[in-house]
């Protein structure tokens, strides 16, 4: 016949395992998730697109990062338009010129560059 505190005393020593294996077993599967969401995460950042200047975000701005893409339109001597490919879509065919290709092209415009006008409304255009 059995001692029923021996029992107590081994089921008690299991659960102790137990709890630590669990442990052991949480730690590694929040260190995987936590390592696969940083690749993934800096995967999206560095291959996603930027359809116009409000999708640029401030920090980029602020630490003057570099942003690579194809010039589509030249507006007039200081202003153009800028079709942004990041890392992996420069093997992208690039868009035609077509209306309404402001909804997905960054508009730069050069400041203290002294450019003539083209015609506006009616006005004429600045000479050179």
């Amino acid at each position: 016949m059995r001692n029923s505190g021996s029992i107590d005393d081994s089921a008690t020593a299991k659960s102790h395992i137990g709890i630590f294996d669990r442990f052991q077993l949480y730690s590694q599967a929040a260190l995987y998730i936590g390592v696969t969401s940083g690749v993934a995460l800096g995967l999206y950042l560095m291959f996603r697109r930027y359809q116009t200047s409000a999708d640029i975000p401030e920090s980029a701005v602020k630490a003057h990062k570099k942003i690579r893409g194809f010039v589509i339109d030249v507006a007039d001597g200081d202003t153009l338009r800028v079709y942004h490919t990041p890392l992996i879509k420069w093997f992208d065919p690039m868009p035609e010129k077509k209306r309404g290709f402001s909804k997905y092209t960054i508009q730069v415009r050069l400041s203290a560059v002294d450019a003539p006008e083209v015609s506006h409304f009616g006005k004429p255009a600045q000479p050179l």
